[in-house]
């Protein structure tokens, strides 16, 4: 059997890291708007969805599953977080890679944008990840990173979630967590237009991130809990208002977003329980590939855009017209692999560590 204990070696998550990466990438490729010039489909048009509403929110959720994996090796031993560790593993774990890809996106800014200064105050707030707390600076450098100023909250405040699920229970964590979003989403849907940063305000997005920490936590320590008709019951809800909310026009994203989230639950829960099966074809093709990708699937993440804005300028710029079509398919296979490298040279060192035990 599969050590539950290790997210980070359980295949259905790479698997699901993968596509929540891939549909990233497809989408600020304009794959699909691509493929529907090309052959004349409109239909492809809206497969770019996925990646613009929907693979965040997977991310989202598989974060929260796998920070609240790492640490229920504390609640089995009946022992407080410590957040000396926990605080360095998070640090190292997301900010090198993070000061890496930021170098090379104001690099490749400065190259293929003619003029390009970003300011000081610009590159600040990136460099303390704070872009996603600042209309002016949300999505300047890399459009992607504001992600990773909500991701950093999280792990900030996740020690507040275990506290209380270990001093009380589960569903005491869970519904503080519900309290904290209920009271931050009735904010702002009654402070008139909503900007970036407030519609995407940790505390918002907070409720919907703790599910994934409340799912490893059933996973791992009572998995015939989930099997329970209230769980589907639930789901059931979620699943008619995600429905709801995303083909019936109305103002009420912030809703939505926490749907675009919790509508994964089933889906990754699904995954998981088919990691015996996966496990026993690990060496099949598509599966090395979709682990390798779930795997850099964060350095691919942080990269993609700066390099797929260096892959359209050098196409145009070196490539005769008829030749830049090849190129830029050509590009969007290499970029994958570069990012393996990211993966490999800046992740790695400090992921071992971790392993190690050296932090």
């Amino acid at each position: 059997m599969v050590d539950k204990t290790t997210p980070q070696k359980i295949i259905s998550i790479d698997i699901l890291r993968a596509i929540a990466a891939l549909g990233v990438y497809y989408y600020h490729n304009q794959s699909g708007a691509t493929v529907a010039k090309y052959t004349g489909l409109s239909i492809f048009n809206y497969t770019d969805g996925f990646g613009a509403l929907y693979a965040v929110p997977l991310f989202f959720l598989i974060s929260g599953y796998c920070i609240h994996a790492s640490n229920i090796r504390y609640i089995k031993s009946n022992s407080g977080l410590p957040l000396k560790n926990y605080y360095l593993r998070r640090f190292l774990r997301i900010y090198p890679p993070y000061i890496a890809a930021l170098l090379i996106a104001l690099i490749v800014n400065y190259c293929t944008i003619p003029g390009y200064k970003p300011g000081g105050a610009n590159v600040l707030i990136h460099f303390f990840s704070l872009q996603g707390f600042t209309a002016s600076y949300f999505n300047t450098i890399n459009i992607v990173l504001w992600t990773i100023s909500i991701e950093i909250a999280f792990y900030a405040i996740y020690p507040i979630f275990y506290f209380i699920r270990f001093k009380y229970n589960l569903n005491y964590a869970l519904v503080f967590a519900f309290f904290i979003s209920a009271l931050s989403i009735a904010y702002f849907m009654n402070t008139g237009p909503v900007s970036l940063p407030q519609r995407f305000c940790v505390f918002n997005l907070w409720f919907a991130w703790c599910c994934g920490a409340f799912l490893a936590d059933k996973k791992m320590l009572r998995p015939n809990d989930l099997k329970q008709p209230v769980y589907l019951f639930l789901y059931v809800i979620i699943l008619t208002a995600f429905l709801y909310l995303a083909y019936i026009p109305n103002k009420q994203v912030i809703i939505a977003d926490q749907l675009n989230i919790l509508i994964w639950t089933a889906p990754v829960l699904f995954l998981l329980s088919k990691e015996d099966w996966l496990r026993r074809r690990q060496h099949s093709w598509l599966i090395k590939i979709l682990a390798a990708i779930g795997l850099s699937s964060y350095s691919l993440y942080l990269l993609h855009e700066p390099l797929i804005y260096l892959k359209n300028f050098l196409v145009h710029k070196y490539l005769p017209g008829h030749f830049q079509l090849l190129g830029v398919t050509i590009g969007i296979f290499i970029i994958p692999i570069v990012t393996w490298y990211h993966y490999y040279l800046v992740e790695r060192p400090f992921i071992n560590r971790k392993r190690q035990g050296k932090i």
